[in-house]
């Protein structure tokens, strides 16, 4: 029932063409985050690191700080 009635308010408001300034940018704010999201996933977690590389680098902050 209060699904029915929300859907039949979204189509009419989608009929008329009638969005709410927030509800704009609320999404503007979401697809930013997603896009800086994306960014952050590809630039630091999306090229893995051979192990050899990896344990390279374990091993050299381990030493260093062992100091």
């Amino acid at each position: 029932m209060m699904n029915n009635r929300w859907i039949s308010h979204l189509t009419s408001l989608k009929a008329h063409r009638r969005y709410s300034r927030l509800a704009i940018e609320i999404t503007v704010i979401l697809l930013a985050k997603v896009v800086l999201l994306y960014l952050l996933w590809w630039a630091c977690f999306s090229h893995p690191i051979a192990k050899q590389d990896r344990q390279a680098a374990v091993t050299r902050i381990i030493m260093s700080t062992s100091k």
